[in-house]
C-alpha cells in the first residue's frame, strides 16, 4: 500500500512538472522516451520526484567577513586576482548583479576586466562605465566586431595584471568569500596552477539550488566531461604558455582549454575547492538552463575531446550520450595486444560458469588471451565434465584448490601460474554483455602508466547497477556508486556513464597489471580472505601511487541475488576494514564531502563545517 502511494505520488510530482509551460522540458522527455522507452522514463520520474532530504543551505558554511579577514591575515601570499569577464548580449541586471558578486568580495587584492564583445547594447556600456568611475579596480575594454567567448576572453587575458586568471560568465555571481578561499588554497598549495570549485545553480529570482558537488582532479574524468566548469582559476603564466582559448570550439571552448592545460599541469598542481564559489544563473540561452541552449556545445565538445585522444597518440572515437550531449563515450581501441590472463574462480555451478566463459569469448575479438579456471573441490558431475573437455581442448587452464574457500588465496595461486602481464578477475556469475570488453579495459592501461585496475559497468539482471566504481566511506566503508539506480540513467553529474579515475574497482570483474600486483603482494589472503579483498588492494596499490579507473564502456550482468542477508562474518570484515584504514575511508578524493555517505546514488547532502576544512578558524577569539 506504502508503495502504491508513493508511486501515485511521485507520477502527479511528475504531470505537474511537465504542466508547466516549457518546450525544453518537453523536448527531454521525448530523448528520454525514444532513448530508453517508458522503463527510463519512470526510473527518471522516480529519482526526481521521490521524496528526499536535501538540506542544501547555500549559504550555511559560508565565510563570514570576519573569518575571512582572520584566514587572510595568515596568508603571506596574496596575489592579485584577475577576473575576466566577456560582456555580450545580456540583461543590464544580471551584469550588474555579476559585477557585484566581484565587488563584495572579501579578499580585495582583485582586478575586473570586462569586455564587450561588441555588445551594441548602450545601457551595458553606461552601466560599465558607471561601475570604472566608483571603483578604480575595475576595467573595461571594447570590442567593435564580435570576436565570440573564446576571443574576448583572450583579450582580457591578455590585459590582465593578475598572477591568476579567474573566468566568470557575464550573468553568473562569485560567492563573497570565493576569493579567500582561493587565496587561503594557494596558501596550503603553492605549487598550485589551476584550481577549481563545487557549483550551484541560481534562478532569476535568486534561489539557489542543485549542487555540482565534483571529485577532484581525474584527467580521465575530463576526457568525459568537463566538470572542472565554474569557478575556475588558473596561473596566468600557464594560460600563456598554452596560447590561451581557441577560436573554433564556441559552447565548449572551455573543455577544449582543459583538455590542453591537463596535458602540461601535473595532476598534484591542480587543486579542488569542495565549495560552492559560484552560482550559475539559470535564464533563457543559458546553459544552466539547458544545453539545448548552446546548440554547437556538443559537437565543439566532440572535436575538443577527438583532438586531444589526436595530440596524446590515443586511439578512439568520440561519440555524445544520448540524452545528456556533452557527456562524451569514448570507444577505446588498444594499439597493442599484451597477453591477458583471465582468471574466474569456481565452486561447481555449470550453468553460471559456462554462461561467463562463453560470453567472454563472444564478446572481444583480442588476440592474446587465456582463460584460467581454479576450482574449489566442485563435485558437480556436469561441471567437472565440461572442465575436462574444455582442458583437453586447450581451451581453458584447469587449477585445483582442494581447500576451504579463501577467494584471495585462489585468485594468488592462479596469477602465480601464469606469465601475462595482465591478469583479469571475473566471478563466474559474471556475464560480459558489450563488444569488444577486453579491447576497452587494455587500451584504458596505455593512458598512463600508473593505472593500476581498470573495471567497468555492471548491473543486476534486472537493470539496476550494482558496480559504478567503489567509493571509500559510504555506509561506514565502502560501497558501489549508483547503485540501485537504472543503469540507462545519466547518473550523478553524468558519471555513471564516463570513464573517470576511482578509489576502488571491484574484483568481480578488473583488469590488473601484473606488475603493480606484484609490487603490493597481490590480495591479503590472510586478512581479507573473502570480504574486502578488492579494497584492500586498491588502497594497498592506491598508497604505492598507482590509480584504479572505471570505463562504463565494458558492461557486464552479475547474476547475483540482488538483496541477501548481512552475515555475521560481513561485519567482521568491515569492522577489520575500517580498523585497518579508518583514515582513508574518511576521505575519498572521488566523491566529495558534502555528499551523504548513508546511501549510493549520491542523494543527500551533509555538513563540512569551515572549520574542518580550516582548523585555524577554531582558534578564532570569542567574539572576533
Amino acid at each position: 500500500m506504502k508503495s502504491a502511494i508513493t508511486n501515485i505520488m511521485i507520477t502527479a510530482r511528475a504531470f505537474m512538472w511537465l504542466l508547466l509551460p516549457n518546450r525544453l522540458k518537453l523536448k527531454k522527455a521525448r530523448i528520454i522516451y525514444k532513448y530508453g522507452g517508458i522503463r527510463l522514463c519512470w526510473h527518471c520520474m522516480v529519482y526526481k520526484f521521490s521524496v528526499r532530504v536535501l538540506s542544501y543551505d547555500p549559504f550555511r558554511n559560508q565565510l563570514s567577513i570576519s573569518q575571512s579577514k582572520y584566514i587572510l591575515e595568515k596568508c603571506t601570499f596574496k596575489p592579485l586576482i584577475s577576473i575576466v569577464v566577456p560582456v555580450h548580449k545580456v540583461a543590464r541586471k544580471w551584469l550588474d548583479k555579476c559585477i557585484r558578486s566581484v565587488v563584495n568580495q572579501h579578499y580585495s587584492k582583485w582586478e575586473l576586466i570586462l569586455v564587450d564583445d561588441a555588445s551594441g547594447q548602450e545601457d551595458l556600456r553606461q552601466l560599465m562605465d558607471k561601475w570604472v568611475s566608483k571603483d578604480e579596480r575595475i576595467r573595461v575594454c571594447y570590442l567593435e566586431e564580435n570576436s565570440g567567448i573564446a576571443g574576448a576572453t583572450n583579450l582580457g587575458i591578455k590585459h590582465a595584471k593578475g598572477e591568476f586568471i579567474g573566468l566568470l560568465d557575464h550573468d553568473d555571481e562569485l560567492t563573497p568569500d570565493a576569493l579567500t578561499w582561493i587565496t587561503w588554497a594557494l596558501k596550503k598549495n603553492p605549487e598550485a596552477l589551476w584550481l577549481y570549485s563545487d557549483e550551484d545553480l541560481i534562478t532569476p529570482n535568486g534561489k539557489c539550488h542543485d549542487p555540482r558537488f565534483k571529485p577532484d582532479f581525474s584527467p580521465e574524468f575530463l576526457l568525459s566531461n568537463m566538470y572542472t566548469c565554474h569557478f575556475r582559476v588558473y596561473a596566468a603564466e600557464i594560460l600563456a604558455k598554452i596560447g590561451y582559448l581557441r577560436k573554433g570550439f564556441d559552447g565548449s571552448q572551455d573543455h577544449d582549454l582543459a583538455l590542453r592545460l591537463s596535458e602540461i599541469v601535473p595532476k598534484e598542481k591542480v587543486i579542488h575547492i569542495p565549495r560552492v564559489l559560484y552560482h550559475w544563473r539559470e535564464i533563457p540561452g543559458s546553459a544552466a538552463t539547458s544545453i539545448d541552449a548552446k546548440p554547437k556545445a556538443s559537437s565543439a565538445g566532440r572535436r575538443a575531446v577527438a583532438d586531444a585522444l589526436k595530440r596524446r597518440n590515443v586511439k578512439g572515437k568520440v561519440a555524445s550520450h544520448e540524452i545528456c550531449p556533452t557527456i562524451y563515450r569514448i570507444k577505446f581501441e588498444p594499439s597493442e595486444f599484451p597477453k591477458v590472463s583471465i582468471v574466474i574462480p569456481i565452486k561447481d555451478a555449470l550453468s553460471s560458469t559456462k554462461k561467463c566463459i562463453d560470453s567472454a569469448r563472444k564478446h572481444t575479438n583480442y588476440p592474446c588471451f587465456e582463460i584460467v579456471v581454479i576450482n574449489n573441490a566442485s563435485d558437480d558431475i556436469g561441471l567437472l565434465k565440461y572442465l575436462r573437455k574444455e582442458q583437453s581442448e586447450n581451451r581453458i587452464k584447469v587449477i585445483d584448490y582442494n581447500k576451504s574457500f579463501n577467494h584471495s588465496e585462489m585468485n594468488n595461486i592462479a596469477t602465480a601460474s601464469v606469465e601475462s602481464e595482465f591478469v583479469l578477475f571475473m566471478n563466474n556469475d559474471i556475464e560480459i554483455i558489450s563488444e569488444e570488453w577486453l579491447e576497452q579495459l587494455v587500451a584504458i592501461t596505455e593512458l598512463d602508466d600508473s593505472i593500476a585496475v581498470v573495471g567497468g559497468l555492471i548491473s543486476y539482471p534486472n537493470g539496476m547497477v550494482q558496480h559504478g566504481g567503489v567509493i571509500f566511506g559510504l555506509n561506514g566503508t565502502a560501497g558501489h556508486a549508483h547503485k540501485y539506480i537504472f543503469n540507462e540513467m545519466p547518473g550523478y553529474l553524468g558519471r555513471l556513464h564516463t570513464l573517470q579515475e576511482m578509489s576502488g574497482i571491484t574484483a568481480a570483474l578488473a583488469l590488473v597489471r601484473r606488475s603493480c600486483f606484484d609490487h603490493v603482494g597481490g590480495f591479503n589472503s590472510n586478512r581479507y580472505p573473502t570480504l574486502f579483498n578488492d579494497v584492500d588492494l586498491c588502497i594497498r596499490l592506491r598508497n604505492k601511487g598507482y590509480r584504479c579507473i572505471y570505463n562504463p564502456m565494458v558492461r557486464a550482468i552479475h547474476h547475483e541475488t540482488k538483496t541477501r542477508p548481512v552475515k555475521l562474518e560481513e561485519l567482521v570484515y568491515k569492522q577489520r576494514l575500517v580498523s585497518d584504514y579508518a583514515e582513508i575511508l574518511n576521505r575519498d578524493p572521488f566523491y566529495n564531502p558534502n555528499l551523504a555517505l548513508n546511501n549510493e546514488q549520491f542523494r543527500e547532502y551533509r555538513q563540512l563545517p569551515i572549520e574542518d576544512q580550516i582548523p585555524e578558524l577554531a582558534d578564532i577569539p570569542e567574539g572576533a
